[in-house]
């Protein structure tokens, strides 16, 4: 099963990295057709690296999908932990961090290269450029941690049962936190918040009045 995987993904990534690459000739295209040579927008280098990573997280959970969900459904024994954990070291090794983080730097270098008529940054523009790439790794690494996290979703799936409700609530919480910055913070508090809540009104005279009503003892526990 793992070299299926390894194939199907391999093609994938392949397919998306070709997509990705006519992208970018399209667009040093289009720079280089005016009368005047200008750089292509360092904004429309970045939105064609960040689509292709979105395009090879989906391509590989729907590649994950056609190859397992069948066989779960099946009589046939789950995939083992082992399978799993070389598949999700197959999509980490794609969605590497490294394979990304130095493009935006390298399209332009190489991009100056081919083009020598093509005047010098000023100091102003290069800082530009600095900071657009720092920007731009910013982006691809929360990209790349996103595709890996939902990767992972979509695999626990498979684990059984009490991985699947892991998978459930680790989906629910992602949407759920992702929503605003402060959310997450909110939602730690609001249970704290709620745990406190708890622990008062178990502590309260009334309810351990209430508890002896009914035959219970207060200091079992329950």
């Amino acid at each position: 099963m793992s070299d299926i995987f390894k194939t199907g993904l391999e093609a994938i990534d392949a397919e998306c990295e070709g997509a990705a690459k006519i992208e970018l000739e399209k667009l040093f295209g289009d720079a280089r057709s005016g009368q005047k040579l200008h750089m292509p927008s360092p904004q429309a280098v970045e939105a064609i690296w960040l689509r292709l990573i979105t395009r090879k997280e989906h391509e590989f959970i729907q590649e994950i999908r056609s190859i397992l969900k069948p066989v779960a459904a099946a009589s046939h024994p789950r995939p083992s932990k082992e399978q799993l954990a070389e598949i999700e070291t197959l999509v980490g090794s794609m969605l590497a961090e490294d394979r990304y983080e130095d493009r935006m730097q390298s399209f332009f270098r190489e991009a100056a290269r081919n083009t020598p008529e093509q005047e010098p940054f000023t100091d102003s523009q290069a800082k530009r450029l600095e900071l657009i790439d720092a920007t731009y790794r910013t982006g691809v690494r929360d990209a790349l941690r996103r595709a890996r996290q939902n990767i992972l979703v979509e695999l626990n799936l498979y684990k059984g049962r009490e991985a699947t409700e892991d998978a459930g609530f680790l989906t629910t919480w992602r949407r759920y936190s992702t929503l605003s910055p402060l959310r997450s913070v909110g939602t730690i508090v609001l249970l704290s918040l709620t745990s406190y809540l708890i622990a008062f009104i178990i502590a309260s005279d009334t309810f351990r009045a209430l508890l002896e009503r009914f035959g219970f003892s207060s200091g079992t526990g329950l």
